[in-house]
């Protein structure tokens, strides 16, 4: 196959499968298949090997990992599965009732979770680990949610277009009304938000966005257009301010370069379509891959040089700072167990579920501290024993929010929530008052918003003197903070939002990205450097100093959320050191010999306002909430100004959803809402259960961004007929990791995740917990086949 100069070769057999695909570098992977067609095994250039083991039924039953780890499933005689075994053993049970459907879940620590349905098959109720109930009331004929009953008694209602059946829509648990109207087509026309906001949406005939139309609550538009190109592809965005941002792609598709005539960047890549340069202001960071694809070699823009080098599994081993070892990793069935930094080693324990148990340090074989972590039947953390900080005790009511932090070295802290989900600071003096998910006054703090629902102006103190100003520019992006003392802040941002630079009383710091992530900050008198694990936002390295010559690497020590506790030095000396309330705002420093601005994953401390910075949005971590809405609106919840349900288990490392850390078990039920953004609803479109689920596969693989040849098949099923067909596609190496494409059917299997009616997903490259992968489905009548019936629920 070519693309552009590059070429791929492809070897098959005589049934026509391919046995060998070679990259245009030369680098090889095999794949083997048994005599049914079912894939095997697959080799990888770096001579690692993930092998699948298949019964007589066609039924995954056993994967080998390129790790060395071994996954087990069994099924009973009705092809149902009944357990999965993971690579360290822990062992997930699942039951089922005469007609198929799912009615236990059984944690390997025996906690379950248990689902009851109505004569259609779709869930009525759901009793989790703690035996809290949550149920489902569905509309007359249509079988479509029309309430869910919570834990604690609220409710949330939903209504539907009867013809279309659309969600037309959602009353909160206080009564007010989000409404969603469409277009003939089924695309969102206009949304009104609980708030009262409107945001009307304007498309051509493909489908594609032209026009966002948001109305003030004083009769002020602000109006963003978008051109694109015979491929659908964004070209120009004319601002509501009447600037315009340009986009330019190469033949193959891949973003060249993106001009807003104030920081241009510009991108280069490889004959397969890897980044290989990033240009941005000043400043270039420079990619190099291995033979698999992965990230090896990375050149930042003061000329630093890091060599990444990974194992067998495609885990990091080793992180090498302009020749000289910088941190080593090792790994055991996918699970980091010992982490070398300089003097210091971590060790570290995972529970059954795969949470992190204990992490302790030793410095050359002497003990130095150790974080230990409880949680209870719902994996939430219920205790914290550090033995430099003392005890952690957290709480929790029915839907799992925190009610409770005692900590034996700070303050207590008390927090309750409204009945959709505000939370409320009971420590404190003082009502709290709220409207549309608003907060309007918390004791002798009042909020004030402007005409599109951002925060312009904080008063505190006697008689409100005390004044915050916040301004925005026509994106609803943060450009200036003036403290009631008069200090004033201003801030700049590049074409995708990012924030680029910073002024503070004429002293400005400019920052540099990689992706998401910040990857420098750069003024007069201090050149940093952040270095994170491999797809994440979890930080690993502090480079302080410009350049090879004038560098001093620090290392990250992190609690379980991925949030710094301690920063040290190749030496084991602890140079900063902090203790933190529960919603991410500091009580006080333990050690202070350097600044450390990193917060919770993806949030970067500013002291001159007390804010954290988070990507797309700014924090306030003293009231745990947002100070403008969430700009993915309903994508990310229906509260757009929270932060997270509970701070002790979740994060939202780019300000617009929030996602569990990486614990499988800590997620209680995330519900899942349609985005027309990343979803699509084909269930009305015309043809065979068979032509809609390959027109949605081929659109699933486009919008994953990915070309299919990188994929390889994770999981099989069977349609109704017997036949064999893949439901599972992922890219398993390489920069690419994380992509995946699958068909899903959760009326078979019901999920905690994702829409509950079948449909085709895909997610594009990255990890969903703190990784920035984006994830969206597309809706079906029906899939005749379905990745449920042999994966994991």
């Amino acid at each position: 196959m070519r693309r552009g100069e590059a070429v791929w070769k492809y070897e098959r057999n005589e049934q026509g499968d391919v046995i060998r695909r070679i990259d245009p570098e030369g680098n090889a992977t095999d794949y083997s298949y048994d005599k049914r067609g079912q894939l095997t095994g697959v080799w990888y250039p770096d001579n690692s090997c993930h092998r699948l083991v298949w019964n007589e039924r066609g039924q995954l039953v056993e994967e080998q990992l390129p790790n060395g780890g071994i996954k087990r499933y069994r099924y009973d005689d009705l092809g149902r599965q009944v357990s999965r075994e993971d690579e360290h053993g822990a062992l997930t049970q699942y039951q089922w009732d005469a007609v198929g459907r799912l009615t236990r879940w059984v944690l390997p620590d025996g906690a379950t979770r248990e689902f009851s349905y109505n004569p259609y098959g779709k869930i009525i109720a759901e009793r989790d680990e703690l035996g809290h109930l949550t149920r489902y009331e569905y509309a007359d004929g249509l079988h479509l949610i029309s309430r869910r009953i919570n834990a604690d008694g609220t409710q949330v209602k939903y209504r539907y277009d009867n013809a279309r059946l659309l969600l037309t829509a959602i009353e909160n648990e206080v009564g007010e009304t989000y409404r969603l109207d469409y277009h003939p087509n089924g695309l969102i026309r206009q949304e009104t938000g609980f708030d009262g906001q409107r945001t009307a949406y304007a498309y051509d005939l493909n489908g594609n966005l032209l026009e966002k139309t948001e109305h003030g609550d004083d009769g002020s538009q602000l109006v963003t257009r978008y051109e694109r190109d015979h491929a659908g592809r964004l070209v120009r965005k004319t601002l509501p301010d009447g600037n315009t941002v340009d986009y330019i792609y190469d033949r193959q598709g891949n973003l060249l370069s993106v001009e807003d005539g104030q920081w241009a960047l510009a991108y280069e890549y490889d004959k397969q379509n890897r980044l290989t340069a990033e240009h941005q202001g000043w400043g270039t960071l420079r990619y190099g891959y291995d033979a698999c694809g992965q990230l090896q070699h990375l050149r930042l823009p003061d000329n630093n040089r890091l060599t990444f080098n990974h194992d067998k599994g495609g885990h990091l081993a080793t992180v090498e700072l302009n020749g000289a070892l910088l941190t080593s990793h090792l790994f055991h069935a996918g699970r980091e167990h010992q982490r070398q930094q300089g003097q210091l080693l971590s060790h570290y324990h995972y529970d059954d579920q795969n949470r992190l148990h204990a992490h302790a340090v030793t410095q050359q074989g002497n003990h130095l501290y150790q974080r230990q972590y409880d949680y209870d039947r719902a994996g939430n953390l219920a205790r914290l024993l550090d033995t430099r900080k003392g005890e952690h005790r957290y709480c929790y009511d029915p839907l799992q929010r925190l009610t409770r932090a005692d900590h034996s070295q700070d303050v207590q802290e008390r927090f309750g929530h409204d009945p959709a989900g505000n939370l409320l600071m009971q420590d404190r003096p003082g009502p709290d008052i709220l409207a549309g998910n608003r907060l309007m006054i918390q004791g002798d703090h009042h909020y004030d918003y402007d005409a599109f629902g951002n925060l312009i102006r904080e008063r505190r103190g006697k008689g409100q003197q005390l004044v915050t100003e916040y301004r925005y520019d026509c994106q609803h992006r943060l450009i200036g903070v003036t403290q009631p003392n008069g200090q004033t802040a201003s801030y700049r941002y590049d074409p995708f939002g990012r924030r680029i630079s910073k002024t503070i009383e004429e002293k400005t710091t400019e920052f540099f990205w990689q992706g998401d992530k910040l990857i420098a900050e750069h003024h007069a008198d201090r050149h940093r450097s952040y270095l994170y694990e491999p797809d994440s936002f979890r930080p690993l390295a502090l480079l302080e100093g410009f350049g090879p010559e004038e560098t001093k690497p620090y290392h990250y020590q992190l609690d379980h959320l991925g949030t710094p506790q301690e920063l040290t030095t190749p030496d084991g000396d602890i140079v900063w050191s902090a203790h933190y309330r529960a919603y991410g705002e500091i009580s006080r420093l333990d050690v202070g010999k350097i600044d450390n601005p990193l917060r919770f994953q993806g949030q970067y401390h500013d002291q001159e306002s007390g804010l954290h910075y988070n990507r797309h949005r700014y924090y306030n971590p003293d009231i745990g909430r947002y100070l403008t809405s969430d700009p993915v609106k309903l994508a990310g919840g229906i509260n757009a100004y929270q932060y997270v349900p509970n701070p002790t288990g979740w994060v939202d490392p780019l300000g617009l959803a929030c996602v569990p850390t990486d614990c499988p078990q800590s997620q209680n039920g995330k519900t899942w809402k349609f985005n027309s953004d990343v979803d699509l609803d084909w269930r009305k479109k015309n043809g065979s259960n068979y032509e809609q689920m390959r027109r949605g596969l081929d659109e699933a693989f486009r919008r994953a961004g990915i070309p299919k040849d990188e994929y390889s098949v994770s999981k099989w099923g069977k349609d109704q007929h017997g036949k064999s067909f893949p439901t599972e596609w992922r890219v398993q190496k390489g920069t690419n990791r994380g992509a995946e494409v699958n068909i899903d059917d959760p009326t078979l299997v019901p999920s905690k995740e994702g829409p509950k009616s079948p449909h085709i997903g895909y997610q594009t490259p990255g990890k969903r917990a703190g990784g920035g992968a984006i994830r969206g489905h597309i809706l079906l009548k029906l899939v005749p086949v379905s990745r449920s019936k042999i994966g994991t629920p």
